[in-house]
């Protein structure tokens, strides 16, 4: 029924990664532009609406697809290629139900939903995104489908492709209602339509892609007989609903963290609305720069959960704690960088991103960059669990997680002497906690405890030199270019050259301690297309 070629997960990973900086080029392309096109009013609608999006979203397709594609992954180990076609079709059934369920809630309630999260005029925005979830939950099936598969490729092509078309559209729209004079908030409808667009070309490669390469049909050489269709979706419930709970519990608390830091900053810290909405948009600036680092764990998620999933079925406990293990080292080694750099530079970072918002950007993503490493563990382990057969337990993390982030964000951005500084606080006890549950319940439920100085010791060495020598470059530089006053696309060179110094010296730093104290070795290498030459040329042992 399929090419029987798939990826190691690392190399899957390694494939998708580049995918996801092409990604995150283009994503940058079109956010920074947009949230200056914007303004930090104009950005709060555009987030608003997708945080609702992503809401319904990940009750559509957050558990089903690696359900589907951990199924799809233990039938395929087994040559069961008539099973794996009637896993493919149940899901895709299954999610197109889902996502008609979401579409059509968004197109019949968008009023209601943005007074529900205290800006009505979100409501064009959130109309015009609801097809989106509909096309998603498709585009998702021949994901999980690849995946489960091992391979990586069409799913990385695909988010290339969507993003680019983001980008001409959304962007596109935007700068040409707001050039004609259009408020802001038809404005971010225009960039919410480039959204939509995207999806439905994401939608048609995939469909494309997937049927070009696989035969997804009945294989007349195959001999097995499939399960039951009943049997199939009941697995698919049985291990995505869990997994679908755990993370719309994220989206809720997502969305809780819009409403609650909105809401606070208006009623309880004595902000006008305007004055709220305002600090409201900075703090989602400072949130788009700190969701690029979980951007580069996807690659690793969706690679981690069929790799594990099919160890599992061959009763490979060994190798199991090896790929989690592997997995979590890899993502300390792409994110952890990215999230000191984040923090140790975070006030030059929004001033060249974002040179007209207001001030408050800069501590606000100091914080968010503390954060950001407890956050992409977090997502890796919440998926480690369930590829294990553990589907309840990252639930009881999210739960308590959770609690967590709501208590301390309504209390902290309640207080007028705080304000919006207590929601970074607010998602950084939640990650903390999220991360040391999941941790505990895999010391418990797998065949041994995480090696946690092999996965954070030698990166988090070299990630402190990085810190100390980014941040003095940074000081000194701008110290001696203070005078400047030129400026290039409305950035000041006092600003932006010693900004890009730092970011390069850091990456430079960073790779050459990486290499000094082996926290990569020549083994993680070899999993890598090409791995083991680079290395060689590198002098990685």
């Amino acid at each position: 029924m399929a090419e029987k070629k798939g990826q190691n997960f690392l190399h899957g990973a390694a494939i998708y990664t580049i995918g996801i900086v092409l990604v995150k080029i283009l994503g940058a392309v079109y956010k920074i532009p947009l949230g200056n096109i914007l303004g930090d009013d104009g950005y709060t609608h555009f987030g608003m609406t997708y945080r609702i999006y992503n809401f319904f979203l990940t009750i559509s397709t957050a558990g089903f697809p690696v359900a589907m594609s951990r199924l799809i992954s233990e039938s395929d180990s087994l040559d069961r290629d008539n099973q794996v076609y009637r896993v493919f079709r149940v899901g895709l059934w299954s999610f197109l139900a889902l996502g008609a369920v979401g579409t059509v809630a968004m197109m019949a309630f968008p009023a209601e939903m943005a007074a529900m999260v205290g800006d009505v005029q979100a409501a064009r925005s959130i109309f015009i995104m609801a097809p989106s979830v509909l096309l998603v939950c498709v585009t998702a099936t021949y994901r999980g489908y690849a995946q489960g598969h091992s391979d990586m490729i069409p799913t990385t092509v695909s988010q290339v492709v969507e993003t680019a078309v983001k980008v001409v559209v959304g962007l596109g729209c935007a700068g040409g209602l707001y050039k004609m004079g259009y408020s802001v908030e038809i404005c971010a409808a225009g960039a919410i339509f480039g959204t939509t667009v995207s999806s439905l070309a994401a939608m048609l490669y995939m469909q494309v892609a997937v049927h070009r390469k696989y035969q997804v049909k009945p294989s007349p050489q195959a001999t097995d007989e499939p399960e039951p269709y009943k049997k199939i979706l009941w697995d698919l419930i049985r291990i995505g609903i869990p997994i679908t709970i755990s993370t719309s519990i994220m989206s809720v608390i997502q969305l809780l963290d819009g409403v609650i830091t909105l809401n606070q900053l208006q009623h309880a810290a004595g902000y006008t609305d305007t004055a709220a909405s305002t600090l409201f948009g900075v703090y989602d600036k400072a949130m788009t720069v700190y969701n690029v680092p979980s951007a580069f764990v996807v690659p690793f998620l969706a690679s981690v959960v069929p790799a594990i999933a099919a160890a599992r079925v061959r009763n490979a406990r060994e190798e199991v704690c090896n790929t989690a293990e592997s997995a979590m080292r890899m993502c300390t080694l792409l994110c952890l960088p990215m999230a000191v750099g984040m923090a140790v530079l975070s006030g030059p970072c929004m001033r060249v991103l974002y040179p007209e918002s207001a001030s408050q950007g800069a501590l606000l993503l100091c914080e968010l960059g503390i954060t950001c490493y407890f956050m992409t563990m977090s997502l890796m382990t919440n998926s480690i669990l369930p590829a294990n057969g553990n589907e309840k337990l990252p639930l009881v993390a999210i739960l308590l997680g959770g609690a967590a982030k709501v208590i301390v964000t309504y209390v902290l951005v309640g207080n007028p002497n705080i304000n919006v500084y207590g929601a970074p606080l607010g998602t950084l006890s939640c990650y903390v906690v999220m991360l040391a549950v999941n941790l505990i319940n895999m010391a418990r439920h797998m065949a041994r405890p995480m090696n946690l100085w092999r996965i954070v010791g030698r990166s988090g060495i070299s990630c402190a030199i990085m810190g100390v020598a980014a941040r003095a470059v940074w000081s000194l530089l701008h110290g001696l270019m203070g005078g400047v006053t030129a400026s290039v696309a409305g950035r000041n060179l006092n600003v932006l050259l010693p900004f890009c110094a730092a970011v390069g010296t850091g990456v430079i730093v960073y790779f050459v301690m990486a290499i000094a104290l082996r926290a990569i070795t020549l083994e993680d290498m070899k999993l890598f297309p090409r791995g083991e030459k680079i290395a060689k040329i590198l002098h990685i042992r």
